[in-house]
């Protein structure tokens, strides 16, 4: 099946130890603070809203570029994220917002250090605010990044899951990973039938066909793929289920829930995919 985890996945995981684990945590931790007073004031931009030079918010990016200094955390961060921290406030660059990406990696990595309880399920996220309270790191006193990562220098420190549940976690991500695919693969069905139809009702050296799939960078094979993708997402559904990874399926399909925010039961709705 395509959403098994990779050989390498499936031999015994190797896992960074757990002192490493904290200090990119607290690296990433740094960097989304940040992230997040520049997103909020790009957000007041796109509102039309005017986004006057805050003093306030430029002290607390001071506060951050001098914690990742005093902590030492600078020695630990890649190029790009040092980048980031240096340029002055309001001056970051259309890519540099998407390190918000990186907010599950952040998330993750608490979880395997035992600072939160589990991994969400795939159609929620982790709770920004508890990953931050998880660590108890505050810019403002770079001394709390100490705190943080002291009980993980010890060579005998243990991560908080393990083997199985990792495995799980892995199997559950795979799965998840390859049905997303799978339906990016039959939204180019009716874009690739269409091609075809145009291909048959003309005779050019260049077809409609290859032209689309190249000029979308679509490889030829794909076109395969797309035709099975109906009948080949009730085999993975039946075997995931099978194995545990997934817990129900709909119909013959993965069950896809949707979280509906602000709705007063508080549960999420299913619906089917």
């Amino acid at each position: 099946m395509a959403f098994r985890a990779t050989s390498i996945l499936r031999q015994k995981h190797q896992l960074r130890p757990a002192f490493e684990l904290a200090l990119r945590s607290s690296c990433l931790q740094l960097v989304l603070a940040r992230w997040g007073l520049e997103t909020a004031s790009l957000m007041e931009m796109r509102e039309n809203k005017p986004a006057p030079f805050d003093e306030r918010k430029s002290r607390a990016v001071e506060a951050i570029t001098t914690a990742v200094y005093e902590s030492g955390l600078d020695d630990h961060m890649t190029p790009k994220e040092i980048s980031m921290i240096e340029k002055p406030y309001q001056g970051w660059e259309y890519a540099d917002y998407a390190y918000g990406d990186h907010w599950e990696a952040f998330g993750v990595l608490q979880w395997l250090l035992g600072r939160q309880h589990s991994i969400p399920p795939y159609h929620s996220s982790f709770d920004r605010a508890r990953l931050f309270q998880g660590t108890g790191i505050l810019p403002i006193d770079p001394s709390t990044v100490e705190k943080f990562v002291s009980p993980y220098m010890s060579l005998q420190t243990h991560h908080s899951v393990d083997e199985g549940q990792l495995q799980r976690e892995v199997d559950a991500a795979e799965a998840w990973l390859w049905r997303a695919r799978a339906q990016a693969i039959l939204g180019l069905r009716d874009e690739i039938a269409l091609a075809k139809s145009q291909e048959e009702s003309q005779s050019q050296e260049d077809s409609p066909l290859e032209s689309a799939l190249r000029e979308k960078r679509i490889p030829h094979a794909l076109r395969k793929m797309a035709a099975d993708m109906p009948k080949n997402i009730p085999l993975a559904a039946k075997r995931a289920l099978a194995k545990g990874i997934i817990s129900q399926t709909e119909g013959d399909d993965f069950s896809i829930a949707v979280e509906m925010k602000g709705a007063a039961s508080g549960e999420p709705a299913k619906t089917m995919s």
